[in-house]
């Protein structure tokens, strides 16, 4: 080969180097362009997504809302009056239950979620009786029952609710049906 020759494919690998970096540079921007799109069309679809648990989760209150404010009863006890979104608030912290049953000795607090947790149910009676007691002192006397109302229970669930002596809330039909044996008063 003479070097005429070995320059003339000396100059055509570089020219073939450069439009592979021309190309790849290319693909770069294009994929750069192509996941910001993606990312776009993810959060588009999170947002739509968590509007349908937000519409899920607002029907889900209002049928047990709507079945307990019809018979105020809980694990047996008759209530008299009836407390929706029960709700403590200051600048450091918020609590809500869903629903309240009161009956001058006796309180129900029933949380009401469309597909329930195991942790939610051991946060309701570890943490969010004790906020109960903070943030209401004026049920101070009173016997506390903690219900959990859903459309959907899972057997992990269902064993942390009778470990805590929670009451079950299941749709049936237009009606409800409780399970509340082994309902704990907490005091």
């Amino acid at each position: 080969m003479t070097d005429e020759e070995l320059k003339e494919q000396v100059a055509a690998t570089v020219r073939e180097v450069q439009k592979t970096a021309a190309y790849q540079r290319e693909t770069e921007r294009f994929l750069k362009e192509l996941s910001a799109k993606t990312d776009r069309e993810i959060d588009k679809l999170a947002k739509q997504i968590g509007g349908v648990e937000h519409n899920i989760g607002h029907h889900a209150e209002q049928f047990f809302q709507d079945a307990f404010a019809d018979k105020k009863v809980f694990g047996g006890i008759e209530y008299d009056d009836i407390i929706l979104n029960m709700t403590y608030r200051d600048k450091t912290e918020e609590v809500e239950f869903d629903i309240a049953l009161e009956n001058g000795n006796s309180i129900a607090l029933i949380e009401v979620k469309n597909r329930i947790h195991p942790n939610f149910v051991k946060e309701l009676a570890e943490e969010r009786i004790g906020k109960f007691r903070r943030y209401f002192p004026q049920y101070k006397d009173y016997a506390v029952y903690l219900g959990i109302a859903g459309f959907s229970f899972s057997k992990a669930v269902l064993e942390e609710a009778k470990k805590y002596g929670i009451g079950i809330i299941r749709q049936v039909g237009k009606s409800i049906v409780v399970d509340a044996k082994g309902l704990k008063a907490y005091r």
